[in-house]
């Protein structure tokens, strides 16, 4: 009787398409009969297993104690979910077949990796690893993302060129640095050129593709040419949240950007200058435009670290203040962002959005399907670009 009910599931599994259809069918055959199904039906297909556009499946099959998935899934990566386990095997140390199945968005990419054994693993079933960041992580692509096409290098296209200054403040509190500027193709004929300036400046410049995506978009015609100034930091907390925050964005609007000016032939208009930066530096560019409006006409936080600072800007604006009517504000923020005791990223993006909304100060609030990391924040670059220099 055991032997018939094997052979008629096994003539079902091999007509299966699912997930759900697989562990069905396993759960109901003896531990040591399931090990040549679950191989038979992994055999050849990609994962993690997206089905129905919007279902995805966190797969990790052999010999561990335990399994978990860590991502942006996961409370951006704060919260190991442990996956679900079907022992394959009759043996104690035999394969088991770990899953976590999640309902997504149809457009999300998603980074993670497994836990085994509590070691943080790539998934060894998955070619797929993200663009270059700060870390190499196994990606998932739900069937509706489209990744923008101006990230990649083509050598065929004009090439601009990154020139470096030295920046020392005259307050000696703010370390001194070396400035990355992006000069655009063909500059030698151009004048007035629109600049941006990036903060958390020269892990951007590795990490963000803002030269390639210049280069493609100015090539295109997309994008009018434009200076881009990456200022790295020095002592990241204390100049993007904490004490010398203030002295910091004095010394750039004050100092910087005139070292700038006065170097390269950029324009003067406040309403062609823009500040934008991801995370802390989210919350740095946003303080600065809300700041400085005089210095900087647009700013873009992605990401963004949400402070009391930034309330108190707009409630000093709103009080006595009033911005210009061209200043203009882009947020950007991950739907699996950070979540932890001190920050939930996404609720207070949205929360500050709605401020800005309440102050009818120009803006545009933009939640995207994926976490807190490079590969994410690089995808929006162009639509922050245009949203700083081109016309409506």
């Amino acid at each position: 009787m055991l032997h018939a009910l094997i052979l008629a599931l096994a003539f079902s599994l091999a007509q299966a398409f699912s997930f759900d259809e697989l562990i069905t069918q396993i759960t109901m055959l003896p531990p040591a009969a399931r090990a040549h199904h679950v191989e038979r039906y992994l055999d050849g297909r990609h994962l993690p297993i997206v089905e129905s556009d919007t279902l995805l499946t966190f797969i990790w099959y052999g010999v561990a104690d335990s399994v978990f998935v860590n991502g942006a899934l996961q409370d951006g990566w704060g919260a190991p979910a442990r996956m679900a386990s079907l022992p394959c095997t009759d043996s104690a140390r035999g394969a088991t077949l770990y899953y976590k199945r999640y309902v997504v968005p149809r457009d999300a990419r998603l980074e993670y990796k497994f836990i085994v054994n509590g070691t943080h693993i790539l998934d060894p079933a998955n070619i797929r690893l993200t663009p270059e960041g700060d870390f190499s992580n196994s990606e998932a692509v739900m069937p509706g993302f489209v990744r923008t096409p101006y990230t990649a290098y083509r050598a065929e296209r004009e090439h601009g060129a990154v020139d470096t200054i030295l920046f020392a403040p005259k307050d000696t509190t703010i370390r001194p640095r070396k400035v990355f500027v992006f000069i655009p193709p063909g500059y030698a004929g151009q004048q007035d050129l629109p600049s941006v300036y990036v903060h958390d400046g020269e892990t951007a410049l590795r990490h963000m593709c803002v030269t390639t995506i210049l280069e493609n978009m100015i090539a295109d015609g997309s994008m009018v040419p434009v200076i881009a100034v990456f200022v790295p930091f020095v002592e990241r907390n204390e100049e993007y949240l904490g004490p010398k925050h203030t002295r910091y964005v004095n010394a750039l609007a004050d100092e910087l950007v005139p070292m700038v000016d006065g170097r390269y032939r950029t324009a003067r208009e406040a309403q062609r200058r823009g500040t934008m930066g991801i995370s802390n530096g989210g919350h740095l560019a946003l303080a600065m435009g809300l700041a400085r409006p005089d210095v900087f006409g647009a700013c873009a936080g992605q990401s963004s670290t949400i402070t009391p600072v930034l309330n108190a800007l707009t409630d000093m604006r709103l009080r006595s203040a009033p911005l210009p009517k061209w200043f203009r504000v882009y947020q950007q923020c991950g739907r699996y962002d950070i979540v932890d005791a001190q920050y939930r990223f996404l609720d207070m993006n949205r929360e500050f959005s709605r401020l800005l909304a309440r102050l009818n100060i120009r803006h545009v609030y933009v939640e995207t399907s994926d976490g807190h990391d490079w590969p994410s924040w690089r995808e929006r670059v162009p639509d922050i670009l245009r949203f700083f220099f081109m016309p409506n």
